[in-house]
């Protein structure tokens, strides 16, 4: 949900329910790549059939042991690298250049993304004719990327994003302002869609005016969920309250993404939205990468009220980073040495694959279990914050 992950200067993702990236990812030897590939197909029968359902998978995670997720997780990750070898051009000549021995090199925007054409990254070496979608990066890094993706791993990201919303704002009914940037930005047009999954959805766009006049045409007696750029939801308060619109006899929910956000701004904005999270992504690689939740959000307030906490947690670090919880079976998430978070996707239907992609993110990685012993060493309990 984060288009722009470059403004977030350092992160911390805590993986849900005990997940780990149980390490860095590695090139097979054939055999072992056939192996896990029959290992793994029935695996992918079964998450293709409870993906789409919030209830299954919501009750997978919950009765599956933190270390199998773990495990799967990683072995999908190393799947990816060996079909990306396989079946990528470019990837073949970056390994070739790159890579030593078993090892995978890093790969990111400038090493991999511009020196090759959208053709040769793509599975098969070719452009597809139909069923693709193309996202449009900011530009902040110079000059803006272009982003191909298939209709099928958009949809994967759909309902994902659609599973976080549920799981954060509740199953009761409610009307989705997707106030995120239209058009080409991978966020706006494909948080519409996801959403569609949860209700009804109007596509307004950062436009205050088409904002207020849906508040006030579908009236107070609904709940609504506005989607939106933190410093745009500030001024949606601020507007409001220039021109004597009553946000207050409104219950409205916030999901933010494209920056990060500090809970100063947070506090600000619960004087109208309740509750607020974030989403966590990047162009380069998908949207929906992690989000925050009631807990992870409990955390960092908890550190930015405890400094004592907050060292613990994340070190000297004059900044409090912000806290999300991913999903170890749809990404693979490493540290390099300097400390920046390194992805990968571990699903197969990615047109143009992420393998070991940096976006030059600082920040850090921790299970579940890692965490709750940090919090219980500074003494805050878990299940209070939970």
């Amino acid at each position: 949900m984060n288009t722009n992950a470059s403004a977030i200067e350092r992160m911390t993702h805590i993986a849900a329910e005990d997940g780990s990236t149980m390490g860095r990812v590695t090139l097979l030897s054939t055999p072992k790549a056939v192996a896990l590939r029959l290992f793994l197909k029935p695996i992918d029968w079964m998450l293709l059939l409870i993906g789409p359902q919030y209830g299954l998978y919501f009750w997978f995670f919950t009765h599956t042991p933190a270390s199998w997720i773990a495990a799967i997780g990683r072995m999908r990750a190393l799947r990816a690298v060996d079909a990306a070898s396989r079946r990528v051009p470019a990837y073949q000549s970056h390994l070739a250049e790159h890579g030593s021995g078993d090892s995978v090199p890093e790969t990111d925007k400038w090493s991999y993304i511009a020196k090759y054409s959208p053709a040769q990254r793509c599975v098969g070496g070719e452009l597809p004719t139909c069923e693709v979608a193309i996202d449009e990066s900011s530009g902040s890094t110079g000059a803006p990327f272009n982003w191909i993706r298939s209709t099928e791993e958009r949809a994967v990201s759909h309902f994902f994003i659609s599973h976080f919303a549920h799981y954060a704002f509740g199953d009761k009914p409610w009307i989705t302002i997707n106030a995120f940037s239209m058009g080409a930005w991978a966020t706006g047009v494909n948080m519409g869609i996801a959403l569609q999954k949860n209700g009804i959805v109007k596509n307004t766009g950062p436009d205050l005016k088409k904002i207020f006049s849906t508040l006030e045409y579908f009236g107070p007696e609904h709940r609504y969920l506005v989607c939106g750029y933190p410093p745009f939801l500030k001024r949606m308060i601020d507007e409001a309250k220039a021109q004597g619109f009553p946000l207050e006899k409104y219950s409205l929910m916030a999901l933010l993404g494209g920056e990060g956000n500090s809970e100063g701004l947070r506090d600000y904005l619960y004087s109208a939205f309740n509750p607020i999270y974030s989403g966590y992504g990047a162009t380069d690689i998908e949207i929906g990468l992690a989000g925050e939740t009631p807990l992870s959000l409990a955390i960092r307030r908890a550190a930015r009220d405890n400094s004592s906490l907050k060292t613990k947690l994340f070190g000297e670090d004059g900044r409090l980073p912000m806290v999300f919880q991913y999903n170890p079976l749809m990404h693979h998430i490493e540290l390099n040495e300097q400390g920046e978070l390194i992805f990968t996707i571990t699903r197969l239907n990615v047109l143009t694959p992420k393998i070991r992609y940096n976006v030059h993110d600082a920040g850090g990685v921790a299970t579940f279990a890692q965490m709750r012993e940090a919090l219980a060493s500074e003494g805050v309990d878990f299940k209070s914050l939970a």
